[in-house]
């Protein structure tokens, strides 16, 4: 298991609809920062002439030179993804695409090296070092902004939010990459017309929380229930449509059709497949001590790891997981439905809703 440190600096989002937002992010952040400053198990901490002193820390660094190992395979691995991307702009190939696709996950899988006790790059100060230069580049990033009165709506790690235009955001790019150092390289990803942000609790894992519309209508969704494996399709669903109508400023439609869902699913109203849960076996059912829903299902079916567990849950007495029955086999009309009100389309309803003071209460007026 992973050794625990301090991660990517997070400035918590602006609850609610914002207008108007450009997105910029750095180009394969942790990547970049190994090979700009030569960090590896090699370089770390020894006598040198040049050194790059980690933020925060003034008993850390890395020498210039030799050239590490790590950051070596890395720039290998990197021009050959650039050069793809670059021959795939021209032209799609599907075959390529798969290539560049796998060498960004070496890439990015890198840093991870350095803080696995298994991997023989392992110390977990140098992972400690990368984060800690991970966090000064953003903030620098979030400074250069507030300097240049743009207001950050969010910042993750390696992206920032700016409540800006074009112009304004491709200007601050252009001060900070002239001032980064080596490979480093901050770009422009998109402008929306509106996003809504949603405040996450701390340590309630998943951190960004937010859906983003352009000017062709696309939407971005991060962190919401419609991305989630363990939320059956009615609730994405519903959720997702209301996401479309709030950041099409129809919020009174979004309540009006939340209220609407969840009306008719209390009376039972719905197709039994859109209230299927699905969810993957990570590992082999022995491992698990606790018995969730899927993992009781997982043990009736004699599932394997890697296997879709697919259930539902039914009526009666008993906790959540002695009511998860294997699909297909039951009928509509076992179904619990309070659990789905409840559970399932109501909370996910209420992620985005609550943003503007809707609680239970408001979607269940008739």
């Amino acid at each position: 298991m992973a050794t625990q440190y301090e991660g990517g600096f997070v400035k918590e989002p602006k609850p609610g609809i914002h207008k108007n937002i450009t997105v910029l992010d750095f180009r394969n952040l942790y990547p970049s920062i190994i090979m700009t400053h030569n960090i590896d198990v090699k370089t770390f901490c020894k006598p040198c002439a040049k050194k790059y002193y980690v933020p925060g820390f003034k008993d850390r660094w890395f020498c210039a030179s030799p050239e590490g190992d790590v950051p070596k395979k890395l720039k290998k691995i990197l021009e050959e993804r650039w050069a793809l991307k670059r021959r795939l702009k021209r032209k799609f190939d599907e075959r390529l695409a798969k290539r560049e696709q796998q060498l960004k996950l070496a890439a990015n899988i890198t840093y991870g090296y350095f803080g696995y006790p298994n991997s023989p790059y392992y110390n977990v100060k140098v992972a400690e070092s990368i984060s800690a230069f991970g966090r000064h580049y953003i903030k620098h990033v979030i400074s250069d902004a507030e300097k240049a009165g743009i207001d950050v709506l969010y910042a993750d790690t390696d992206s920032v939010f700016l409540k800006c235009g074009i112009a304004p955001a491709k200007r601050l790019l252009k001060k900070i990459n002239a001032e980064l150092p080596g490979s480093m390289k901050l770009e422009y990803r998109g402008n929306y017309v509106r996003g809504i942000f949603v405040a996450t609790k701390k340590g309630a894992g998943a951190k960004k929380k937010y859906a983003l519309i352009d000017s062709k209508g696309n939407i971005t969704v991060r962190g919401f229930e419609t991305r989630r494996e363990d939320w059956c399709r009615l609730a994405k669903d519903v959720q997702k449509r209301i996401l479309q109508l709030i950041l099409l400023e129809k919020r009174g439609e979004a309540v009006a059709y939340a209220r609407r869902m969840i009306g008719e699913l209390g009376k039972g109203h719905a197709r039994i497949d859109d209230l299927v849960l699905n969810v993957q076996m990570a590992k082999p059912i022995d491992s698990y001590k606790a018995t969730t829903p899927h993992i009781a299902v997982a043990r009736k079916t004699g599932a394997a790891q890697g296997t879709i567990v697919r259930f539902v849950i039914v009526k009666g007495k008993g906790s959540l997981s002695e009511r998860a029955e294997p699909y297909p086999g039951p009928k509509l009309s076992d179904i619990d439905f309070d659990y789905y009100v409840n559970k399932q389309v109501m909370p996910a309803a209420l992620r985005v809703l609550s943003v503007f003071g809707i609680d239970e209460r408001d979607l269940l007026k008739a």
